[in-house]
């Protein structure tokens, strides 16, 4: 078969789902072909990979604006690709403002390949006219890999069937992870952050966009009335600059920018990690890290990820209950080692990378 994953953008967490899936695909006797979008706009956040991942992989111009409410996107010179390839099988991350898959679900029915949606399961800025587009855009998919339980159930709310959804958790390979003993890793973080020196770190680390909701952890920083933490924000991003005026003059808040070799580090000297708003794969690196987790709805891989009482700490929006758990962990040091290892007992079985890719490629073949 020839095997098509279209990708907006490929950046270094990605590199291991493309490196396993090629080499499956290879064993069993099948061409894996990667498209990978060279973005036309600049974005600090998410930052793709200048180089290949793998050998068979063909870069295309990746352009997005806005229209109102609507993120538009458009993957330049897919389908000529397409028809050049002759795929068996296509499989594309699931925007519903992407105009080039809703061409892709005319093409398949010229070239008789399969279109599969690698399937996040998330619509910013709902409304009942999206609900309406999605209801059709849905349908045109032959088949959902669901990041997780609830991108699965967001299929099936507009049009999946249950047989044409298989949730595969989508993951890192936290076999690739180096654990660094913790006072070994704060040793580091101290020599570069002398302010953190006999202090607990509370981590977040992911693109600094306001959709991620650092302001509400601000707010409970404001209401925990404690020095004894250090706030670490790991990252870089559209909203940096907001971000930056917010945490002037705050003592317990080190912003150290974007760091992508090396983050590990931070993760082991860290004692609770956060993610308050958007994201997800983030969650499953400090899992990795052993460490109890502090989250919103992510993504909506949290409801599978994050148990609450157990691995960590569930939150809605209120920056107090932030407060409260922060300080439960914060005085309880025999609890964060415990959801921690909860933590990372969780991301090496059911979720991890090996049952991920698994399950991906089991469903591939099955079609």
């Amino acid at each position: 078969m020839n095997v098509v994953f279209i990708f907006d953008r490929v950046c270094h967490y990605h590199k291991p789902l493309f490196i396993s899936l090629s080499k499956k695909n290879t064993d069993q006797k099948n061409n894996f072909i990667l498209l990978s979008g060279q973005p036309t706009f600049a974005d600090s956040g998410r930052v793709g990979l200048a180089t290949k991942v793998i050998d068979n992989e063909f870069n295309y111009l990746f352009r997005e604006f806005k229209l109102s409410s609507f993120t538009i996107r458009h993957q330049s010179g897919i389908v000529n690709l397409l028809k050049k390839i002759k795929p068996d099988i296509v499989i594309s991350p699931s925007h519903v403002g992407n105009i080039t898959i809703w061409a892709l679900m005319r093409l398949k029915k010229t070239l008789g390949f399969k279109l599969v949606a690698w399937q996040c399961g998330y619509e910013f800025n709902p409304s009942k006219i999206k609900d309406f587009i999605l209801s059709r855009f849905i349908r045109g998919f032959d088949y959902h890999l669901a990041y997780h339980t609830n991108a699965a159930k967001y299929a099936i709310k507009y049009g999946a069937k249950e047989n044409q959804v298989t949730i595969v958790h989508n993951t890192i390979d936290e076999s690739l992870i180096s654990i660094c003993p913790k006072s070994e890793a704060k040793n580091q973080i101290e020599m570069k952050y002398p302010v953190v020196k006999g202090k607990k770190i509370l981590l977040f680390v992911g693109a600094i966009l306001k959709e991620k909701r650092l302001d509400l952890v601000l707010d409970a920083v404001d209401q925990l009335k404690r020095d004894d933490y250090i706030f670490m924000i790991v990252g870089d991003g559209q909203h940096m600059p907001v971000l930056k005026d917010l945490c002037l003059n705050r003592k317990n808040i080190i912003l150290t920018g974007s760091i992508v070799d090396g983050v590990g580090v931070y993760f082991d000297a860290a004692d609770i990690f956060i993610l308050p708003g958007t994201g997800g794969l983030a969650i499953n690196e400090a899992m990795a890290h052993s460490l109890p987790i502090i989250s919103g709805y992510a993504d909506g891989s949290a409801d599978d990820l994050v148990i609450h009482r157990s691995n960590g700490y569930r939150i809605g929006d209120s920056a107090l209950e932030i407060v409260n758990y922060l300080t439960e962990l914060f005085d309880n040091d025999d609890l964060r080692e415990k959801m921690g290892l909860k933590s990372r007992d969780m991301i090496t079985s059911k979720f991890s990378f090996i049952n991920f890719i698994e399950r991906v490629n089991t469903s591939l073949n099955s079609l």
